[in-house]
């Protein structure tokens, strides 16, 4: 049976998208050791197996990065998106329709076999919701129904 991560590319692959090669293990390394985080386990599988997405967007107009643009939320809201620090911890990893909203994880310090939650980034005077419990989650979420984690 596929894994979640080659379920995944086989669904970009049918839509007709470019989809990046897995990323060596020296460049989560080089993430891990510039952030200060430890990618869990799943994110880690899933970077080695796919590294995002090239340059467009799903059917449902959302880009998966890939690692190489993953950041914090707060550096990637400027100082005048009001929720800019209200996810410490939390690396953007996809956005919607160009960044109308985006979606960030919460990364730790110390090894985990499943990421933090995944929240909603609204860039905007309210917060966003959190949409899953881990990354693993989002993206069985993401399988079932695209629509689901708008």
């Amino acid at each position: 049976m596929p894994s979640l991560w080659e379920r995944l590319a086989v669904l970009w692959r049918d839509a007709g998208l470019l989809i990046r090669p897995g990323v060596q293990p020296p460049a989560i390394q080089a993430f891990e050791a510039r952030y200060g985080v430890t990618l869990p386990s799943d994110m880690r599988e899933y970077f080695l197996t796919i590294d995002g997405m090239e340059d467009e967007l799903d059917p449902g107009l959302n880009r998966f990065w890939p690692l190489h643009m993953v950041k914090p939320v707060e550096d990637e809201l400027t100082e005048r998106h009001k929720d800019r620090l209200a996810y410490p911890g939390c690396f953007v990893f996809v956005d919607h329709c160009i960044w109308c909203f985006a979606w960030a994880v919460r990364l730790g310090r110390e090894p985990s076999p499943v990421s933090g939650p995944v929240f909603q980034v609204t860039a905007s005077d309210i917060p966003g919701r959190q949409i899953a419990a881990s990354f693993t989650a989002f993206v069985e979420m993401y399988l079932a129904d695209q629509d689901s984690v708008l």
